[in-house]
């Protein structure tokens, strides 16, 4: 039965992976902020939209994004109001909708781009160095001020 648990090993990557995933996010939502822009699950929505072709039924988002069904109902009626996405229907389906990113929603994308972009460039070139996973927990742990 051992044999199904992860190792001690297995265990310190799966730590230092959610680690720099929540200190990079944290960080950039922070710097976003800072910059009177909104969050960053807000840029996730739209990218995810823009990358395929400006549009996605709801179920297709909630299949390319890690929201909560309930969460992307509650974030896509947010960016509707502010006009960065809109609901069309969907040709096929009258009853079906499209979520559509707007001329709107694609500049902010690219305004959230420019500071989100190059902060996770710089954090994530420290992880590019590393050789292994040995390496990449410790240079988590360097980052994050573990010592």
């Amino acid at each position: 039965m051992k044999d199904n648990l992860p190792t001690a090993f297995e265990t310190e990557i799966w730590v230092a992976l959610n680690r720099a995933t929540r200190r990079i996010q944290s960080d950039i939502g922070a710097a976003l902020k800072e910059a009177g822009l909104p969050p960053l699950k807000w840029y996730d929505l739209l990218w995810s939209l823009e990358r395929h072709g400006g549009q996605l039924r709801p179920f297709e988002l909630a299949q390319d994004t890690i929201f909560e069904q309930s969460n992307l109902s509650h974030l896509c009626k947010r960016l509707a109001a502010e006009s960065l996405i809109e609901f069309v229907d969907f040709d096929s389906d009258r009853r079906g909708k499209v979520l559509k990113i707007t001329a709107k929603g694609r500049d902010l994308r690219k305004r959230m781009w420019s500071i989100y972009g190059p902060m996770l460039h710089d954090r994530m070139r420290a992880f590019g160095k590393v050789d292994g996973w040995q390496a990449f927990i410790d240079a988590e742990q360097d980052q994050s001020g573990q010592n």
